[in-house]
């Protein structure tokens, strides 16, 4: 028997299982019970899910995930340089960006930064 039948036999005797549990009255224990048997559940089929996928699939996935990560990263940076744009406008003209981006790294550090915590908590005054 190989460990994709034996993943489907142990889907089915869980199912079996909570089956047979329907018949009792419900008390915190069954409750408890049932609980752990789903989470058992949804772990053997996530196993068996990914024992069954195959190289290609393996591969767009790891794809789609390093395509959403760089999304998010992109749009975290987006969101960052405008709320220093920001500050640079309306408090600090003169001091450049990369400066701008030194002291936020040190505010968020916990650090004494020249800019007061007025501008970052309100960068449009």
């Amino acid at each position: 028997m190989t460990r994709l039948d034996s993943l489907r036999k142990r889907i089915e005797e869980i199912e079996k299982e909570l089956e047979a549990l329907k018949g009792f009255r419900l008390t915190p224990n069954l409750k408890k019970f049932q609980r752990a048997l789903f989470g058992e559940q949804s772990f053997v089929k996530s196993k068996l899910e990914k024992l069954s996928q195959t190289a290609e699939s393996k591969i767009k996935i790891a794809f789609e995930k390093n395509s959403l990560a760089n999304k998010n990263r992109s749009s975290k940076m987006k969101r960052t340089w405008r709320y220093l744009k920001a500050i640079q406008q309306n408090y600090f003209p003169k001091l450049t960006l990369s400066e701008l981006r030194t002291a936020l790294r040190k505010h968020r550090q916990g650090l004494e930064t020249d800019v007061p915590d007025v501008a970052w908590r309100n960068p449009s005054p």
